[in-house]
Formats: C-alpha cells, structure tokens, sequence
C-alpha cells in the first residue's frame, strides 16, 4: 500500500479544518466522481420504509414519488398529469396516489393554480439542497408518515 501525507485546508467562509489525504506519487489525473447532471441525497431510512411491504404504498406511489421528487429539483415540482403522462399511468390513479402522499407529508404542494396542483418531494426524504439549508427547509414541514404505519386515532372504514 503506498504511503500517504495528509494536508490541512481550511473552508474560509465556516472555518472547518478538512484533512485531504493523497498519494504521495500521483498515478495520473484525479477522477471525477460527478454522476452526471444534477444531483441529490436521500435518507436511506426513510425511502427503505417507503419499500417496505407494510408501508402502504405501492410500486406505482413509488414511482410517482419518484418522478416528482426529480421534477422538484428540475423544475420545483410536478402536478399529477405531468407525472401520468411520463409514467404511463391514468390521471385518475396519479391524482388518487399524489393526494395519497401529500396527506402523509411525503409529497407537499409547491402550488396551486385553479384545479391543478404541483407537488414538490419531502426535503425530510430527498434533497439537492446544501445541508444548511436542506435543515432550514426541513425544518419548515412535519415529518413524513406512511400510509400503512398511521400514528394516533385510527381512520374509520
């Protein structure tokens, strides 16, 4: 294993110390590890439980949440037609599942205009945010519950 030095660089504008490791013979060009276009984080946690087979929601929800959560960083949102038409589902079954997910926090709406409703993804589940203001954010909303695992007085049938 080759012997490595390490570096102190200091973030000016926090004053973090960060400690940069690197060979002591570089062995050609440092790889970039960008994945191409935008980018984000998600809690594993939380989208793990959004799998679960208790969670309540189902593979088509899942895909909705998805599409919505990309379009939320692309475009601050989506509304359920624009998700119906990309994922080939009715936008009957989009609407019912997108209302699903905002009255469990997972989806909340980015705007409303007449009838027609974008949602925008939990920045509790999924963000391109920094951390600083992924938290400001975070902060704004409840925390997200899922369908299956409900909290407090149960729904009459």
């Amino acid at each position: 294993m080759p012997r490595q030095h390490s570096r102190e660089l200091v973030n000016t504008a926090t004053g973090e110390v960060h400690e940069l490791w690197e060979p002591e013979k570089e062995s050609g060009p440092r790889r970039s590890y960008n994945l191409g276009g935008r980018h984000g984080q998600f809690s594993l946690d939380r989208v793990s439980a959004m799998l679960h087979r208790d969670s309540g929601i189902t593979g088509d929800a899942f895909r909705v949440f998805w599409f919505c959560a990309i379009e939320t960083y692309q475009d601050g949102g989506a509304t359920a037609k624009e998700a119906s038409e990309h994922l080939g589902l009715t936008p009957q079954a989009t609407r019912r599942i997108a209302k699903q997910l905002a009255e469990n926090k997972i989806f909340l709406v980015a705007d409303v205009i007449g009838r027609t409703i974008k949602y925008k993804a939990s920045p509790h589940i999924v963000s391109s945010l920094s951390g600083a203001e992924q938290s400001e954010e975070a902060a704004a909303y409840h925390l997200p519950t899922l369908p299956g695992r409900r909290t407090g007085a149960k729904r009459k049938a």
